[in-house]
């Protein structure tokens, strides 16, 4: 059974100290790379141990700088000794393995010396008993040499057999020390790749992290928008309510212009009935003034005929002119205080009318003014409230066409791992099946 080779230049022996000259130390001898080099460290150590005594020999007439140089030439080599006696030990538990290799190989050919050494026996035996038979039964010789014949071919065969199936188990062993060797480089492959993949998956998970937060941000931004959204719906909402107040306004308005319309038509036709009736009283009075004209013409005429009446006609006369004069000066201050009255009454209708009128336009320039001005707020509320719309519905865009690229990272990265993980996995079945 072939044993397994230690590696060239792992033990290495210290030459000799150097006897005379205080230099750091030299070069360590290394042992040599086959097994029965390695299988006697006891004659190194003795050698070691056998010059140690003529090292210290040689050392005693050296000079104290020297002496001192001694201790940190011997710390030199500690480590170096350290490491020769590590490497010696990793080769001793190889040696090992080789030598319980070795002693089952050497069982196993001893187990197959044991069985042909039986079966050569039983070969005598049956001999003796074909020796003892051939005076009795020639044919039963003949026939017990054929069978020990075959016997011995198919004993020779299973030796055979054993032998290689030896040289196969000693291949074998070989060939699972080579597959162990590269299984270990695999192995190491693939803690590189897992470290790899470690890395790769941190840095995803960090991004992933960071793509939360942001879209953690652009959700609370969303949101955001949207109640900004509601309060301009509510907005709308108000202008349309004001809208409405403004058209009923406008509406009242209207009605008010009718009414004060209809109440200009009636102080119209009230002020032309008092003109019709000052106008009526003005021909009264007219009239009545000329008749009392007449009647100063008729009793001047009438004074001067009875300038001289008799005396019995003359209080008739003073009593009937003053009778007349006096129901002329009553009726005449009857007309004058009438038309006074339908004077003041026309006046005040005048004033009534032009305080209606005048408190009718303002009435209705405010009414018109407040319509102008709701309609101005609601035109302008409208544009604010649709570029509002407008910016929103810009800023909801964006956002959507952010949270789809970091939808489209987010699966790049997850397809990426999962890539990752499969060749992963592809690793790990490929390494089982070779194991």
């Amino acid at each position: 059974m072939q044993t397994p080779k230690s590696r060239p230049g792992s033990l290495d022996v210290p030459q000799k100290l150097s006897p005379a000259t205080p230099r750091t130390g030299r070069k360590l001898k290394t042992l040599g790379s086959d097994s029965d080099s390695m299988t006697s460290p006891s004659p190194v150590s003795k050698t070691l141990k056998d010059k140690s005594p003529k090292i210290v020999d040689r050392r005693s007439p050296r000079s104290p700088a020297i002496e001192k140089k001694r201790p940190s030439r011997v710390s030199e080599l500690e480590p170096q000794l350290a490491q020769l006696q590590e490497e010696l030990k990793k080769a001793k538990d190889q040696l090992s393995s080789s030598e319980s290799c070795k002693r089952r190989a050497q069982q196993e050919a001893e187990e197959t010396k044991k069985q042909l050494a039986a079966m050569s026996a039983k070969l005598e035996e049956t001999q003796k008993q074909l020796k003892e038979l051939s005076d009795s039964e020639e044919a039963r010789v003949q026939e017990l040499r054929k069978i020990s014949q075959d016997r011995d071919r198919v004993w020779q065969s299973e030796l055979e057999a054993v032998q290689k199936q030896h040289s196969v188990d000693c291949a074998a062993l070989a060939s699972a020390l080579n597959e162990i060797q590269r299984l270990k480089i695999q192995l190491d492959r693939v803690y590189e790749s897992e470290a790899s993949q470690a890395k790769l998956a941190e840095s995803a998970h960090a991004e992933i992290q960071s793509l939360r937060v942001e879209l953690t941000e652009t959700l609370g931004l969303v949101e955001k928008l949207k109640n900004q959204l509601n309060d301009s719906r509510e907005y709308e909402d108000l202008a349309l309510e004001e809208f409405g107040r403004a058209q009923m306004l406008l509406e009242v308005v209207n009605t008010t212009e009718e009414t004060l319309k209809s109440e200009h038509a009636n102080a119209l036709e009230s002020y032309k009935s008092l003109l019709a009736e000052l106008e009526h009283s003005n021909n009264r009075v007219n009239s009545l003034e000329e008749l009392v004209r007449n009647l100063q013409d008729d009793l001047a005429k009438s004074g001067k005929i009875t300038a001289n009446p008799p005396d019995d006609i003359k209080p008739l006369c003073e009593s009937g002119e003053c009778d007349q004069s006096e129901k002329l000066k009553a009726e005449l201050n009857n007309l004058k205080k009438e038309s006074s009255q339908l004077r003041d009454a026309l006046e005040a209708a005048e004033r009534r009318y032009q305080d209606q009128s005048l408190e009718s336009t303002l009435q209705i320039q405010n009414a018109y003014e407040l319509v102008e001005h709701a309609k101005s707020e609601s035109c302008q509320r409208e544009a604010e409230l649709e570029a509002n719309v407008k910016e929103y519905r810009a800023e909801v865009e964006e956002l959507k066409t952010k949270l789809i690229e970091k939808e489209n990272a987010l699966q790049s990265i997850s397809c990426e791992n999962l890539k990752a993980q499969n060749k992963q996995l592809a690793e790990e079945k490929l390494n089982l099946r070779w194991s």
